[in-house]
């Protein structure tokens, strides 16, 4: 063997660099992505602390003891442009345990047959879109036209987003009736805030990436198991595995950077890393260099429900609901009941404060009102969660604030759902978010090798 490739090995066996100690704080679906990222490049000396005593963050499920079923902290809709999500499912083992199906809402109003929306998805991208829009009877001809242009306009970059939603499509002449009845459900469950609240800029690029990046990218992807079965147990048993520490019930009170190294401190303990990752909501452990830089964010909840039906009222995937309370109702196998629903409110601050009957009570009456087959139905057993710091509110300011993955500080780097990807807080950009950090560690890491080899 050549000497200078002897010498290199030799460097790196005696290198510790060359296994880095590197910690992630918080075990939601960023930093598990970030983990198995690293994990797959070889990386195993990590440690992934979870303030709860399981991983998953919002991104979870567990069993209702009445019913047996399996059910979801929140309906989380997945989408065929979710490309990274459709990577880490394939990394951790699950990516068979979803399928696929072209996007088709009916919407459904109180005193009005459903309406219908679809894409053809044999149609290129855009086309598609604009297919979709002539051929639904939701829209007026007038409406339609008025959809068409600004979609076309947002195809060819010539649309200006720096201001909120209802700012965009005031500028974008968008018809009132158009707005209510189309781009405001799209807004409220894509970024989870009120069209005057929610980034323009947002949206512009959560349109783009499902509508017009590929012919598949408005797919609906639908697990067969509970959340928890399919994001999050595979990666913590992959993880553990391979040698990685997970640690439960372990919160972290205290990220310092001392001496080329960062002191992470949590339950009375102290542990020195290479690098660290941060996927943490409270930004309370990071230095005061970093936190006093972020942007100050309030949270939007969301509330679901679930009910459980003594016959079917509904029977595709994906159903929206206009001049009601209720937003969305997503169908669900069941073996307790006939039917079971999936109910969803976003941007739903004036519910949180209401009892779960009281809820419970007015989504039942905005379902029997807007669907004929549900008046002659019995509710036989339901269940609200309320998620209160659901998503960040991305208004336009904080998306003009978000800060990148990599930090002032050498091995420190962020992830989770405010870090810049263009995007809202999704599964999608909570795992891009992730990925995108490992990929900084990575590359830190490999400087670091290089300089060495040099040196040497």
């Amino acid at each position: 063997m050549d000497l200078g490739v002897l010498s290199v090995v030799s460097i790196f066996q005696e290198n510790p660099l060359r296994n880095p100690k590197i910690a992630i704080i918080g075990g939601g679906i960023s930093g598990l992505a970030a983990a198995v990222h690293l994990l797959e490049h070889g990386y195993r000396n990590v440690t992934l602390y979870e303030a709860r005593h399981e991983a998953g963050g919002r991104t979870r499920s567990y069993l209702d003891s009445t019913t047996g079923d399996i059910l979801d902290n929140g309906q989380h809709l997945m989408m065929g442009c979710y490309h990274a999500t459709l990577e880490y499912l394939r990394a951790i083992g699950s990516s068979n345990l979803v399928h696929r199906t072209p996007l088709a809402i009916a919407f459904h109003e109180p005193g009005k047959s459903p309406a219908r929306f679809e894409i053809h998805r044999r149609l290129a991208p855009s086309i598609n879109l604009l297919a979709g829009l002539w051929s639904s009877n939701l829209l007026s001809r007038s409406e339609k036209i008025a959809a068409i242009r600004l979609g076309l306009a947002i195809k060819n970059n010539r649309v200006n987003a720096s201001g909120s939603c209802k700012e965009f499509f005031e500028a974008r002449k968008q018809p009132s009736k158009l707005i209510r009845k189309l781009w405001a459900p799209i807004v409220l469950a894509a970024i989870n805030s009120p069209l005057e609240l929610a980034s323009a800029e947002v949206f512009v690029n959560i349109f783009r990436e499902i509508f017009l990046t590929g012919h598949e990218g408005s797919d609906l992807l639908f697990p067969s198991v509970g959340l928890s079965e399919l994001l999050i147990d595979p990666a913590i048993r992959m993880l553990q595995a391979h040698g990685i520490c997970v640690r439960f019930s372990a919160p972290v009170r205290e990220i310092k950077y001392e001496g080329d190294s960062l002191r992470v401190s949590g339950n009375n303990q102290v542990e020195v890393y290479d690098s660290v990752i941060f996927c943490g909501q409270s930004d309370d452990p990071l230095p005061e260099s970093i936190s006093s830089n972020l942007p100050r964010v309030e949270y939007s909840p969301i509330v679901n429900a679930y009910f459980w039906l003594d016959r079917m009222v509904l029977n595709s995937p994906i159903h929206a609901f206009l001049g009601t309370t209720l937003q969305w109702a997503f169908p669900k196998p069941t073996a307790y009941a006939s039917h079971r629903l999936a109910l969803t409110v976003s941007a739903a601050s004036e519910l949180t404060a209401l009892t779960n009957e009281k809820i419970r009570d007015m989504l039942w009456s905005d379902l029997q009102s807007a669907v004929s087959a549900a008046r002659t139905a019995k509710l036989l057993h339901f269940q609200i969660i309320r998620e209160k710091r659901a998503t960040p509110m991305l208004t336009p300011q904080v998306q003009q604030h978000r800060p990148g993955a990599s930090t002032s500080i050498p091995g420190l780097f962020l992830a989770g759902d405010i870090v810049q990807n263009g995007l809202s807080a999704t599964i999608e950009g909570a795992i891009r978010n992730g990925v995108a950090a490992a990929g900084l560690v990575l590359r830190s890491t490999r400087a670091v090798e290089m300089r060495e080899i040099e040196r040497h």
